[in-house]
């Protein structure tokens, strides 16, 4: 049961915002045209807190959290904005952006496990740092240089994005799911004493989970910023509940050794489709409401927040 929980549920709500907020269609390949945009919005508008996802499915594994995402993407895309536009782009902002990321990530790693600072600690204060670093690099201004560089809008859009989840979800997921570096990040995250004992090298495994992290924060900032095309020092605030709320609602606990790259992928979906079917209703029904109901998206969010860690705590099962 608990398997299609999370399938029936989405189905259930694309239905129901689909009834609220679709337009008129009377013909089957009008609502085949409408769903086949409505997808490719939906996965080109959540492909960073998609990939994020991913990164956040490892880290919550081993008993960890990293609230700095947002700002180590926004940081991310800030750096990179402070380059010209033009082809030389493509061998010069990415290449550190890439290093940049990369850094950040395992800079949570070195702080949880080679200075044994909590994770929930570590990962505030760098969330505080990483946005701080970004107003010194940004100050007020906002920039768009990614508009002029060839091709890379091209992975803000379907294609681009899809081609980028792919490559995580189904190459590096199938790999994950086989891999002795899952067994090994499941068993540091149900105890770690038992891990050392049974030889696993507990503080690279966390370097390498915060590092993978941040590899795919810039990932999430290439989507980021194709799509949107401009950065500012405020950009992504709050993006970290997205990504957490997500995958604990994909059944993976908080408590750390289990987790289920395939439920996260669809605790996104969730959420996605309920932040574009509020837009929708927004603008079918607001008219006579004493509030906004776009307004509605962060009370959901804590609801489905504590609602999931509840579910996966009283009746799920490991998913190992």
């Amino acid at each position: 049961m608990k398997r299609w929980a999370l399938p029936s549920l989405l189905a259930a709500e694309i239905a129901f915002f689909t009834w609220v907020s679709a337009p008129k269609i009377h013909s089957l390949n009008g609502w085949a045209v409408y769903f086949q945009n409505y997808f490719g919005d939906l996965v080109a508008q959540s492909a960073p807190v998609m990939l994020l996802a991913a990164g956040m499915t490892f880290v919550l594994m081993t008993a960890g959290i990293d609230l700095s995402v947002g700002s180590m993407v926004a940081l991310v895309a800030c750096v990179m904005s402070s380059f010209q536009a033009g082809p030389g782009f493509w061998w010069t902002a990415v290449p550190v952006g890439l290093a940049l990321a990369l850094t950040l990530g395992l800079t949570n790693g070195v702080l949880i496990a080679g200075l044994n600072i909590p994770p929930i600690i570590a990962t505030l204060g760098t969330m505080i740092l990483y946005r701080g670093m970004c107003f010194v690099v940004m100050g007020d201004l906002e920039k768009a240089p990614f508009v002029s560089v060839p091709g890379y809008e091209s992975l803000g859009q379907f294609s681009g994005a899809l081609v980028l989840i792919a490559l995580v979800f189904l190459l590096g997921g199938s790999w994950f799911e086989r891999s002795r570096w899952r067994r090994e990040i499941l068993m540091l995250g149900g105890n770690r004493v038992a891990a050392r004992y049974a030889g696993i090298p507990v503080t690279r495994r966390l370097c390498e989970v915060y590092g993978a992290m941040g590899v795919l924060a810039f990932l999430a900032a290439l989507c980021f910023t194709a799509r949107n095309s401009s950065v500012s020092a405020s950009s992504l605030t709050g993006l970290e509940l997205h990504v957490i709320v997500a995958v604990v609602l994909g059944g993976t606990r908080v408590q750390g050794g289990a987790g289920s790259l395939w439920g996260s992928f669809l605790g996104v979906l969730l959420i996605a489709v309920l932040d574009e079917g509020l837009r929708g209703a927004a603008i079918w029904g607001e008219q006579n409401l004493p509030f906004k109901i776009s307004h509605l998206e962060y009370v959901l969010l804590g609801i489905l927040l504590v609602a999931g860690v509840w579910l996966n705590t009283r009746f799920g099962r490991p998913s190992r």
